[in-house]
């Protein structure tokens, strides 16, 4: 018991520089590794059980104390994280989103609680508006078009949160790695999913015929029931960090995630406008019975609210009221203040006629949120 105390100890003070020098965060990633280096050994011991090899997995170990393997484990652990920083997510295998437990490895970006917290914003907002999702358009299934997809968490996290076999969504991106982490964590997840149905595909937004691929993906749903194609709803996460900004990065950041889903030419700002113009040429004309997603309302979205939601528990924060939007066609993330200026132009630009600022939990500018 004395041993594991004084290893406990040792490899927490070793955490403490990676942890933002920070004693309790310190202790909470190690309390993380532990129960992951328990349920490493515990799979390992399963699977021998069998033969005479599970000793040497599992140990002779008393209450409280931790067998050879998982000193062994954890030692392993803590030198990834300290000598080649290491995202504890990229260690884990795993990340939480929303109700969901994401997969993640290396390059694919680890999914942020940001993203999370506009994701569980963006589908209360859509669910408080009850003609979205009536019986009566039940038929016609909501399309949603996530571009720049990467693990596949933004798409996940809505499916699992919009009403049962509502919505058919599609996740896109370049990186081959990224499309079969998304597959495989749309796999690992399905039985969450309310039957709202997720697919991945491999595309370059950039690429002259992207929009006519977008498009054929909800044709080919369309064409198998009564629905009709284009989109409801386009959300962007791209790449937003300037050149210049990547040398500020955190080690676990710049030496681990894909340089390519983080970094954007003409200070961060190159997608947007790409995306935004795309958009207008995606989304589905306006269904008569469905209310205009441009029409303002006393009832803010800030004050959207839902009763019993684990991730909804105060009032949204909003940029400067120039705009209210009520029903979201168009959502990109960005990386803070700094770049709502530039990116509200573009989406105004492309077309859309209202537009708002949402802001995240630390009051920094997250979201642009369009609507015609």
């Amino acid at each position: 018991m004395r041993a594991t105390l004084e290893l406990i100890k040792t490899w927490t003070e070793a955490l403490v520089p990676v942890c933002n020098h920070s004693q309790s965060h310190a202790s909470q990633e190690l309390k993380w590794l532990m129960q992951h280096a328990k349920q490493v050994a515990l799979i390992q011991e399963q699977q021998l059980k069998a033969t005479n090899a599970s000793n040497i997995v599992a140990g002779q170990r008393g209450r409280g104390t931790l067998s050879p393997y998982e000193i062994e484990l954890l030692q392993g652990y803590v030198d990834q994280r300290v000598k080649t920083r290491k995202p504890l997510q990229y260690i884990l295998g795993t990340q939480p989103f929303m109700d969901l437990e994401i997969l993640t490895r290396p390059p694919t970006l680890i999914p942020r609680w940001e993203t999370e917290e506009w994701t569980a914003r963006l589908a209360t907002t859509l669910k408080n508006e009850p003609s979205l999702f009536s019986s009566a358009n039940l038929s016609s299934r909501f399309n949603i078009l996530d571009i720049c997809s990467g693990s596949g968490c933004i798409p996940l996290g809505l499916a699992s949160s919009l009403p049962p076999f509502s919505s058919h969504l599609f996740g896109a991106d370049i990186h081959p790695k990224a499309v079969q982490l998304a597959s495989d964590n749309e796999a690992k997840n399905r039985d969450l999913l309310n039957g709202n149905t997720v697919e991945f595909h491999q595309v370059d937004l950039l690429a002259p015929h992207a929009v006519d691929t977008f498009l054929s993906w909800t044709r080919e749903k369309a064409s198998s029931s009564s629905g009709a194609s284009g989109y409801n709803l386009v959300i962007s996460n791209p790449p937003y960090i300037a050149h210049e900004e990547y040398d500020t990065l955190e080690p676990e950041v710049s030496q681990w995630e894909d340089p390519k889903a983080l970094l954007a030419d003409e200070e961060g700002l190159v997608f947007y406008p790409r995306i935004a113009q795309m958009a207008m040429q995606l989304l589905s004309q306006k269904s008569s019975s469905s209310p205009s997603s441009s029409a303002g309302s006393s009832d803010s979205v800030s004050s959207l609210h839902e009763e019993g939601s684990s991730h909804i528990e105060r009032q949204w924060k909003n940029g400067p009221e120039v705009d209210k939007v009520r029903i979201p066609e168009l959502v990109f993330e960005i990386g803070g203040d700094h770049q709502v200026d530039c990116v509200r132009d573009a989406v105004r630009d492309a077309g859309f006629s209202r537009v708002q600022v949402w802001k995240d939990l630390a009051d920094r500018a997250r979201c642009i949120v369009g609507a015609r």
